[in-house]
C-alpha cells in the first residue's frame, strides 16, 4: 500500500502541452493565500543557469528550489501564480522520486498543501486526488500503461477545463473534492 498524503494534489497528462501547468497555475492562484507548495517533475535533463538554488544533486537527479520568477520555465510560472515555494525536479529514472520526495518534504512544512505535476509520482504516493489531463481527440493515455489510479480525467480545449475548479477546497489539513 502506498503512503497516503492528503495534502497532495497530483496532476498528470497524456503528453506535453495538454494543460498540466495551466491547471497547476490556476489552482496556485486560487489557493495562494494558504502557503501552497508546487513541485514540477520532469524525466528530461535540461541545462540550468549558474545562479540556481540546488537542494540536492547526484548523477540522475537534481532538485532545485526555484527562486526566479522571471523566466519562461514552468517553475517560474508557478511562482508568479502564487506558490509559496516551487521545486523543480529533474529525474532521469523514476526511482529517483523515492529520494526526491523526502528531500523536498524536509525542506518545507510537511503538512503544507502541495500540487505535484508528475505522473510518475503516483507510483510512490497516494495523493488526495489525481487529475489526469487530455486534449480532445487525444487517443493515448500514458497512465493506462502504468496502472496509476486516476481520480478525475479532465479534458482541456486550450482555454478551459471540463471540470469545475470550485469543487476543490482545502480544509486546513487536506484537499477535498466535492461531488
Amino acid at each position: 500500500m502506498l503512503p497516503y498524503h492528503p495534502n497532495v494534489l497530483l496532476i498528470s497528462g497524456t503528453g506535453s502541452n495538454v494543460g498540466k501547468t495551466t491547471l497547476s497555475c490556476m489552482l496556485l492562484e486560487k489557493f495562494s493565500h494558504i502557503g501552497i507548495v508546487a513541485v514540477k517533475i520532469t524525466p528530461h535533463w535540461h541545462p540550468q543557469p549558474d545562479n540556481i538554488h540546488i537542494i540536492h544533486q547526484e548523477h540522475q537527479l537534481m532538485i532545485i528550489r526555484e527562486t526566479n520568477r522571471n523566466t519562461r520555465k514552468d517553475s517560474s510560472r508557478m511562482l508568479r501564480s502564487g506558490a509559496d515555494r516551487v521545486y523543480f525536479v529533474q529525474n532521469i529514472i523514476d526511482d529517483g522520486l523515492l529520494k526526491a520526495f523526502p528531500i523536498i518534504l524536509n525542506d518545507m512544512d510537511k503538512t503544507a498543501p502541495m500540487i505535484i505535476e508528475s505522473a510518475a509520482m503516483g507510483k510512490y504516493i497516494k495523493p488526495a486526488c489525481h487529475f489526469h489531463i487530455t486534449r480532445p481527440l487525444s487517443t493515448t493515455h500514458k497512465l493506462e500503461k502504468t496502472n496509476i489510479p486516476i481520480d478525475h480525467l479532465l479534458s482541456f480545449n486550450g482555454t478551459a477545463f471540463d471540470f469545475d475548479l470550485d469543487r476543490i477546497s482545502w480544509n486546513d489539513s487536506e484537499w477535498v473534492i466535492s461531488p
